[in-house]
């Protein structure tokens, strides 16, 4: 708290600063004119210069034209010159197109740049929250912008990142609504610990789902920083990359811009589980009993009334996945932006946004669940946004940003896990929904029942609630210190985010009965109880987790010449209550960033962080992460001669240390715990215990040392290489290529510790910074964009990501055959045994190593005797890869522009990924089982053995897929058709995502994508949507 009025102070005294000097200044000024000797119609002209979106134009040149007379706009974007009346004036800027002017009898200007469409010259937000364009960017970045956020029509933001960014993978396991998100991992692993990669909106860090949950009408762009170089001022929380989000901004229009999306959509499943039918069910349980030599538990005469259904009460064919669940579900959006600015000059800007978005569930019976317990299963989100830009004096530029949201979430009181987890192992013999009676029914005659009718499960066994609330704020202050020196700036930045949640359960039990058919001598239908109606008995939970960030900066950006130096200082903490309950977490350090360019040709730049969390012990909390970075426009030097179809070469590189406190939720290792135990039953099975309980009337228990710290814990380092170019190619940059390859090796990583012996006598020691892996791979991006005139444009672009790593350490005990050893191969490889198909006759299997793991017949699964001792044991398992995160990455995006109509198409792609899954009892995939008539099936017999259910490769599958993720066609109308109803613009669009999958799983439940679970997640969607979007002025 003494800190946070710390930053206020100095706030303060630079506002009173700047009264104390402005004045003084302007005397200054009236004193030399007074002295000057000025032509009779020479005159002081002043503006300001801004970009479409209302942000000040930094760093403009405004030039009298055919003289050398002239100024670069500061930071706020104003100029100041003395000029002749009538004179033309150039403006010209990086990243923007080139305007001129005339000057009039006008003395203030309001200038309006529009953005290049050279890709080099494109400004890209970098670290805290720098702005640079791509020209002058050393480090490895990719940037994406509000146009191709919106195409996809998704609840989730991260999942519109899909195929769009070279270096970044994305991976979505559920589609279960608000939990929907994609896991982002930019460039690979490059640890087999905590691989997320940090999150920062408008300059300051925040949580992923602060970023998940964001309107994409609300965001201007999202940078993914690669390397160390643009990673490095995040120290110790950056070496899993950094994403960058910038919000939008208002301003550069007097009258409000008020624009509106509303948008309705069709949500389906791309892929559900295909049952057998109970006779199929009933045919493979027989075949079971055969092959385990247990009675036949259906007579023949069983088997035909299952076959022709005519008890459907005690012999029931139930697809519990169309009983349970819809084919679809609805989900709309609206959307309402407001920006312009405010006061003399245009002082203040401001933009304020507002959405609603709502998701229903593909769980059926909804009418029921609402007459039950009066709500209706969904997903509600509201997002707010108000971000202010004031311009409180010359030099003083001062930010305040307000954000939040509510969610809602209510669904059945089991969760959408357990409901899936149902479905897929209940039989469709089962049970029935209801009873003859009309009571819904638990059991059958083919099943003693012992879980519950999944139909009441979905509508009577109660139901959550769950809701939070986000908010959060920045206050940032910025002070010009030309008074210093020139281009000197001060900036202070204080933040804060709250995140309450509120989890309400009510559960109750259900009337279930079970029918035994009918009594054989009345003939009436005798019914036995399994269960009975409860009332709704509730359970609650609640958390808060509070944030807060500070940071004081000094800046300094200036021009000498054809050389531009740019310096920034930083000092920052933050402090994080993540539970209620839980201690603070603390960060902390300084970080210097310095960059130089000469005449935008050659350019050098050097980070520092010194940083430090409160996770390490004293004395090893802090370190130096350094970065250097280079690039060289080599296009544009003289001798280089180039054709006329080379608009720009560049070659830039980068070399840093950067680091990673994420250690698996744990903390304070370096601390020895300790905690009540001991058992006189057992060998000290906690641990060696001393002491008593109880003041010494206990015989047994005592403490024990339940963690021995590690004193010598520390951070993951990352040192990181990477080596790129960018090139341009022909007029209006119809081409970009950018390519980049990077090399990473992860050290200190933390590793449970598998090499102390068991006779140490502590079963629980903390990980030790003992892991090693690296990590390499290329990236490229191709752009195309060729405009035939101004109603005719085509474009394409092409993005690819390969990373690769590789385990170096990671603590494993020496295993007793070098086959063994996990070092080598990449993060997710584990050992098991590797099958080589199934036993085809009992000869095979009598002349075959001795498999002890259970039964075997023919048609069980034979695995390799790798060390050919004759017994398949321990000592024969090899490595297997079994992990989802793919290798391979890209996406390749089609369109054209055509008289109003646009269109565009995303394919992405993914290899190198592998799950392991296995069938469900009901799967109609069982029916591809082996049998003498099929001995080259994908599943082995039908047999009850645990030789089938040890880890293996059997059941791996890769994971590799080639989705249609986007499709897009929109129709902006005319502008003149727009003015007669008052709406300055509007687009009717019909998009769709996951519009279509090919892969190569033979287990087709499920998207590949969200196969790294065993479980059978809530499906992905496939997404239809019709939006109009419209804007008021």
């Amino acid at each position: 708290m003494r800190k946070t009025r710390l930053i206020f102070f100095c706030v303060f005294s630079i506002f009173l600063l700047d009264l104390a000097i402005t004045l003084p200044a302007a005397s200054d000024r009236m004193a030399w004119a007074g002295m000057s000797e000025q032509t009779q119609n020479e005159k002081t002209v002043k503006g300001i210069i801004r970009d479409a979106n209302g942000e000040p134009v930094i760093g403009a040149s405004v030039i009298q034209a055919g003289t050398s007379n002239g100024v670069i706009t500061s930071v706020d974007g104003t100029f100041s010159l003395n000029v002749s009346q009538g004179a033309k004036m150039d403006v010209s800027c990086l990243g923007y197109g080139d305007i001129t002017f005339t000057v009039d009898k006008r003395d203030y200007y309001e200038l309006v740049m529009g953005e290049s469409s050279e890709f080099l010259d494109e400004v890209v937000v970098v670290g805290m929250n720098n702005r640079q364009t791509r020209r002058s960017i050393t480090g490895a970045v990719s940037t994406i912008q509000t146009k191709e956020l919106v195409q996809s029509p998704v609840a989730n933001i991260s999942n519109a990142l899909a195929g769009k960014l070279p270096g970044l993978i994305t991976v979505q396991s559920s589609g279960e609504p608000g939990a929907d998100a994609s896991s982002l991992y930019v460039r690979g692993l490059g640890t087999y610990g905590t691989s997320a990669p940090l999150v920062v909106i408008d300059g300051l860090p925040r949580n992923k789902a602060d970023f998940d949950m964001l309107d994409p009408n609300e965001i201007e762009s999202i940078t993914i920083l690669k390397d160390a170089s643009s990673s490095s001022l995040y120290g110790i929380q950056g070496a899993n990359g950094v994403i960058v989000i910038s919000t939008r901004r208002g301003g550069g229009n007097e009258a409000p811009k008020i624009s509106f999306t509303v948008q309705q959509a069709l949500l389906q499943p791309i892929r559900l589980p295909e049952t057998m039918s109970s006779y199929e069910q009933a045919l493979y349980n027989r075949a079971v009993d055969f092959n385990d030599g247990q009675p036949e538990r259906y007579t023949p005469e069983v088997l035909e009334i299952i076959k022709k259904g005519s008890d459907p009460y005690q012999y029931p064919n139930t697809d519990w996945f169309d009983v349970v669940l819809k084919n679809h579900s609805w989900q709309q959006q609206y959307n309402i932006n407001i920006s312009g600015s405010l006061g003399k000059k245009n002082r203040v800007n401001y933009f304020v946004s507002g959405s609603y978005m709502n998701q229903g569930t593909l769980l059926n019976h909804t009418d029921e669940f609402i007459d039950n317990y009066g709500v209706r299963p969904k997903y509600d989100r509201w997002n707010f946004r108000s971000n202010l830009d004031v311009q409180a004096t010359k030099r003083l530029n001062i930010r305040i940003d307000m954000a939040g949201r509510l969610e809602t979430r209510v669904g059945p009181s089991e969760s959408f896990t357990h409901v899936f987890n149902i479905i897929t192992s209940r039989l469709p013999g089962s049970q029935s929904i209801y009873n003859p009676d009309g009571t819904l029914a638990a059991g059958s005659a083919l099943e003693i029942p012992y879980q519950n009718n999944p139909y009441g499960v979905i509508t009577r066994s109660g139901y959550y609630n769950n809701g939070s609330n986000v908010m959060y704020g920045t206050i940032s202050a910025k002070h010009e210190l030309d008074f210093i020196t020139e281009g000197l700036s001060a900036q202070a930045y204080f933040s804060f985010e709250n995140t309450n949640s509120l989890q309400r359960i009510w559960r109750q039990t259900f009337e279930q009965f079970w029918y035994r058919g009918l009594d054989a001598i009345t003939g009436e239908p005798v019914y036995q109880d399994y269960t009975a109606n409860g009332r709704l008995a509730a359970s609650t939970y609640s958390t808060v987790e509070r944030y807060t960030y500070y940071d004081l900066r000094l800046n300094y950006d200036r021009d000498f010449g054809r050389h531009s130096v740019h310096a920034q200082v930083l000092g920052n903490r933050t402090l994080k209550n993540l539970y209620s309950s839980e201690y603070m977490y603390a960060y902390q350090g300084l970080s210097a960033r310095a960059a130089y360019n000469y005449a935008q040709r050659y350019f050098a730049e050097f980070n520092l962080g010194y940083n430090g969390s409160e996770n390490f012990p004293k004395g090893r909390r802090y370190g130096v992460f350094p970065s250097f970075s280079a690039g060289w426009v080599i296009s544009d030097e003289p001798w280089i001669n180039s054709p006329d179809w080379l608009k720009i070469l560049k070659i830039r590189g980068s070399y840093g240390t950067v680091g990673n406190d994420q250690i698996g939720g744990n903390r304070f290792l370096y601390i020895s715990e300790f905690g009540p135990g001991g058992v006189l039953g057992g060998i000290f099975p906690n641990g060696y215990y001393f002491g008593t309980t109880n003041g010494g009337t206990s015989a047994a228990g005592g403490h024990n040392e339940t963690r021995v710290g590690n004193a010598f814990v520390t951070w993951e380092k990352a040192f990181k290489t990477n080596v790129g170019f960018d090139l341009s190619l022909f007029n209006g940059n119809v081409l970009n290529l950018t390519v980049d390859y990077f090399h990473e090796k992860r050290d200190n990583i933390l590793t449970a510790a598998g090499s102390v012996p068991d006779y140490v006598g502590i079963p629980n020691i903390a990980p030790r910074n003992s892991g090693k892996v690296v990590n390499q791979g290329l990236e490229g991006e191709i752009r195309f964009f060729k405009a035939f005139s101004k109603n005719f444009s085509i474009f394409s672009n092409l993005q690819m990501t390969w990373a690769k790593n590789k385990v170096l350490e990671n603590d494993q005990p020496t295993p007793e055959f070098d086959y063994q050893d996990l070092r080598g191969y990449e993060i997710g490889y584990a050992l098991g045994y590797k099958s080589i198909g199934f036993f085809q006759n009992q000869n095979e299997i009598d002349n075959s190593p001795t498999q002890k793991f259970g039964p075997v017949i023919p048609g069980d699964i034979k695995y390799q005797d790798t060390n050919n001792d004759g017994v398949i044991d321990p000592s024969d398992r090899v490595p297997i890869k079994c992990f989802s995160v793919p290798t391979l990455t890209g996406g390749l995006s089609l369109g054209f522009n055509l008289y109003g109509f646009d269109f565009s198409m995303l394919l992405s792609g993914a290899t190198g990924g592998t799950a392991r899954l296995w069938a469900y009892p009901s799967s109609v995939v069982n029916l591809r089982r082996w049998t003498k008539e099929t001995p080259d099936a994908i599943l082995p017999v039908a047999h009850t053995t645990a030789n089938n259910n040890v880890i293996s490769d059997q059941n791996l599958m890769k994971t590799d897929y080639l989705k249609i993720r986007n499709i897009e066609l929109g129709y902006t109308f005319p502008a003149e058709w727009m003015k007669k109803i008052r709406i300055t613009t509007a687009r009717i669009y019909l998009n769709a995502q996951n519009v279509a999958v090919w892969d190569k799983m033979w287990l087709k439940d499920r998207d590949p994508e969200s196969a790294g679970s065993g479980t059978l997640p809530y499906p992905l969607q496939r997404v239809f949507n019709v939006g109009l979007r419209f804007e008021l002025q």
